[in-house]
């Protein structure tokens, strides 16, 4: 049997109730056709049945899987009342721990290992229904109690050590589970880590050879360039020695020009012109 929906604070999705009983899992289990019931519920209709009792697809009991992690995980974080709230009880706890608190609950009504269903004082084998928190109290003045010494100094030293064994026991229980758990976590997160910094290494090094390449052919064009300046430099240099003739029908320096326009080279030439003439005559 699942747990009472009426116990449960606020919506309970319908994907979280047994498809038997109808209340909420306990201890859920899950069909290949991903239907959900509870582990006694399922088990009890498998005996009689050998299909699904929503869907009556086929069905045995090696295909029963447990439920899928998120909806465990659903599950788990439900907010549920404590069993005891009819006797007094207020709180309000998750799933997950509410079975803890019930076996610690004040409010918890105590059972006596010889009164089969019923529940009675548990040492003085009275029909009382009594609290954990009531049963020192009622002790005191239960008409059953001279059958039993009550709690004498053996007695209570031995059930405080037993109380503090099994409490040390639960811590050891829960801390190995926290520890397990914290383990794994801290597993994944290296796992993660170190995908993450392969994947940065690797982005690097592509880096590091584009920019070698770039670094190459930047070289390479200065290289280029300063060959290209060093054979404009010698260029240069063999032009200035070798400067090229004049040709022949180009203008005079401008000295020869300014002796030609004197005074006197232009009365040479009319002598030299009239001489030419007397002979020709």
């Amino acid at each position: 049997m699942g747990y009472d929906l009426e116990r449960f604070v606020g919506y309970v999705n319908e994907g979280l109730l047994c498809c038997v009983c109808r209340d909420v899992l306990e201890d859920p289990l899950q069909a290949p056709c991903e239907h959900a019931f509870c582990s006694s519920c399922i088990h009890g209709w498998l005996v009689h049945h050998n299909t699904c009792p929503e869907d009556r697809l086929p069905l045995d009991i090696t295909h029963l899987r447990p439920l899928f992690r998120y909806m465990r995980n659903y599950l788990a974080k439900l907010q549920v009342r404590c069993v005891f709230r009819p006797q007094g009880c207020e709180v309000t706890c998750a799933l997950e721990s509410v079975h803890r608190h019930e076996l610690q609950c004040d409010y918890a009504l105590l059972n006596c290992s010889n009164a089969g269903d019923e529940y009675l004082c548990y040492r003085c084998g009275c029909p009382v229904q009594v609290s954990r928190r009531s049963l020192e109290a009622h002790l005191c003045v239960c008409e059953y109690s001279s059958r039993y010494t009550i709690l004498n100094t053996e007695e209570a030293q031995h059930k405080c050590v037993s109380d503090l064994r099994a409490e040390l026991d639960m811590l050891r229980a829960e801390l190995d589970c926290k520890v397990e758990e914290v383990r794994h976590e801290m597993e994944s997160h290296l796992d993660s880590q170190r995908r993450h910094m392969v994947q940065k290494e690797s982005l690097l090094r592509c880096e590091v050879d584009e920019l070698k390449g770039q670094l190459s052919r930047v070289m390479s064009d200065v290289r280029v360039l300063l060959a290209a300046e060093r054979a404009r430099r010698r260029a240069g240099e063999g032009g200035e020695g070798l400067r090229p003739a004049t040709p022949s029908g180009a203008a005079p320096p401008p000295a020869e020009v300014q002796r030609k326009l004197s005074p006197r080279s232009l009365a040479l030439d009319c002598i030299k012109r009239k001489n030419r003439e007397a002979t020709v005559i």
